[in-house]
């Protein structure tokens, strides 16, 4: 079923919040210390690692709502983590939902802050996936750390996991934190993830909300040339990020080559950076050699309400997903490419998103009592207390 989008819009006064800040950013300047990025974060956000049943540690980090009515599990896409969710959850519309939830932002193997890499011996030294030195590559120049690359499972040269397992993985999160039922909020590869892991465990998932979603393999020419950039997903591997390797993931992101969004390309370029870059690169061959979803209108599909959503500039992205939403069931499936827009949608139309993201907890049954005129009133409220706190102080609000 397709999803209105002037519907949608129509139900949400536009408000704007830009200049105000709900929570402060790591660092006096807003950003991390460490690594010059934005990092909007919820105060006292949580951070476990769970060991998963492959033996391989999970990086969970947990924000919990104060009138907690669900849960929500949420995964990044390739070349990013847990802090590409942040922006968009912290915007205030968000703010007020998740108030009513407990959210997990699931890290996939070794994409956490300070992960460091396989040793060059191939022995997990602070593991693929532990917490270690954090190294990172700059542009066109290598580390002097010396890289493991990682292979197919033969050998002492470990692979990293596919989709299947990452999937799988998720598992040991739901156990972990007893979570009864859950939705699921994924980005890209996230989204894959997510619905691989529904089609196995539908009795824990009450909803998919996917952003950017592939339920092909390699179905079409970005997927091909996206797959075969292996010279340049060789020197990911060993700690070096290529022009050409990032403008395959400025693609892979946006869905097109030629967006003017310049402080965010520069955004999402630092904080790739700032991952380890041999993990970043396992992450996109799993996901380069990911198996076809497997689902099919009339048999095998999504269980589970789904929401579909991209954007129309990222003409490869709307391609896959019609795709996709032609092999689901129509009766649980809605779907959504918002005109204007590209694969970036969380990020530069976030309380368009923030509203079909409502839309399917509101129809999972967990929220049906917080409608959107009720969110647009606490988070006009929320700001504008924050404004005046702010202009009280003489500083941004933490």
């Amino acid at each position: 079923m397709e999803y209105s989008d002037n519907l949608a819009s129509n139900e949400q006064v536009q408000i704007d919040f830009q200049g105000i800040e709900l929570h402060g950013l790591n660092g006096a300047n807003g950003s991390d210390g460490a690594n010059g990025i934005e990092t909007e974060i919820y105060p006292g956000l949580e951070e476990r690692e769970i060991v998963t049943e492959f033996g391989v540690p999970l990086r969970v980090y947990v924000h919990r709502g104060s009138k907690c009515c669900g849960s929500i599990i949420t995964y990044h896409d390739l070349g990013t983590n847990h802090r590409s969710l942040l922006r968009f959850f912290n915007h205030p519309d968000m703010r007020v939902i998740m108030d009513y939830f407990t959210v997990y932002h699931v890290c996939a193997p070794g994409h956490h802050d300070t992960a460091g890499p396989v040793a060059s011996e191939g022995s997990v030294r602070e593991g693929l996936l532990g917490s270690g030195g954090g190294a990172t590559a700059t542009n066109g120049s290598a580390s002097n750390t010396s890289y493991a690359v990682y292979g197919q499972g033969r050998g002492t040269v470990p692979s990293y996991p596919s989709l299947d397992q990452l999937a799988e993985m998720l598992q040991s999160v739901v156990q972990a934190y007893s979570i009864s039922c859950f939705v699921g909020v994924g980005i890209g590869a996230g989204a894959n993830i997510l619905a691989r892991h529904a089609l196995r465990h539908s009795e824990r998932v009450l909803g998919l909300f996917l952003v950017n979603a592939n339920a092909h393999s390699d179905n079409t020419y970005y997927n091909w040339l996206f797959a075969n950039y292996n010279a340049e997903w060789d020197r990911l591997k060993h700690g070096v990020l290529t022009i050409s390797a990032q403008r395959a993931l400025e693609m892979h992101w946006f869905g097109h080559t030629e967006s003017e969004s310049v402080d965010l390309i520069e955004r999402y370029r630092r904080h790739l950076l700032s991952l380890c870059l041999p993990n970043v690169a396992g992450f996109i061959q799993a996901y380069n050699q990911r198996p076809d979803l497997g689902i099919q209108r009339g048999g095998r599909t999504l269980p589970v309400q789904t929401f579909l959503l991209t954007g129309s500039l990222g003409k490869y992205q709307a391609k896959s997903l019609v795709a996709m939403n032609a092999r689901c069931d129509p009766s649980k499936t809605e779907y959504l490419i918002a005109d204007e827009a590209d694969g970036m949608l969380i990020e530069e139309q976030p309380d368009k998103a923030a509203g079909y993201l409502l839309g399917l907890l509101r129809e999972t049954g967990l929220v049906a009592f917080l409608t959107p005129a009720r969110v647009r009133e606490q988070a006009i409220r929320l700001s504008t207390d924050a404004l005046m706190r702010r202009d009280q102080s003489g500083v941004d609000v933490c």
